[in-house]
């Protein structure tokens, strides 16, 4: 599958004087939302690290930074690739994020969502979570999870995800905070 999608600020849109609507037009930016495709590795190893370093480190331990930054090497993408459905945000022809859903027992697991830094706050984490969200693994599970760093936490919430074993509480082997939505 394939989406596409123009993000902007549409409900005012129509309150703008003509010459502003025209100027509002070029400011919405497209996306396109891809299935993975073998050689996109690379760039989404490059994407994830850059945002830990940038984003997440900001209020992450230098610890975790350090796990995830080594655990999302090219390989381990294309293997997070093959395992399930990896879905690649792209602009102007260049990668701006990603996430994938991965086969979980019963319940699918929501890996490796991450945008880059100027994207961050503009929507398209809303359209790739739907995407997500919307994936067949999810919809016939009913549900999905996924790890979290504090940093995105905010955003899971307002996403309709809670924590599975109270709030921020951390665990498994990476101690990334775990949540979980009833889709």
């Amino acid at each position: 599958p394939q989406y596409a999608y123009c993000l902007g600020h549409e409900p005012a849109y129509a309150s703008l004087p003509r010459i502003f609507r025209a100027l509002s037009q070029h400011l919405m930016l497209c996306v396109e939302i891809k299935l993975f495709c073998s050689g996109n590795e690379h760039p989404i190893s490059s994407l994830i690290r850059r945002t830990l370093v940038e984003v997440n480190a900001t209020d992450c331990p230098s610890h975790e930074i350090a796990y995830l930054y080594g655990k999302y090497e090219p390989d381990t993408i294309a293997e997070i690739a093959k395992a399930g459905h990896t879905y690649v945000l792209w602009h102007d022809g260049k990668i701006i994020g990603c996430g994938s859903v991965v086969p979980d027992e019963n319940t699918p697991e929501i890996v490796a969502a991450f945008l880059i830094p100027e994207y961050i706050g503009r929507g398209y984490g809303r359209k790739l979570f739907e995407v997500l969200e919307s994936d067949e693994l999810c919809t016939i599970a009913g549900r999905v999870w996924l790890t979290s760093s504090v940093t995105a936490t905010p955003f899971y919430e307002k996403m309709g995800y809670t924590y599975r074993f109270g709030y921020r509480n951390r665990g498994g082997e990476d101690n990334l905070i775990e949540m979980e939505k009833n889709l």
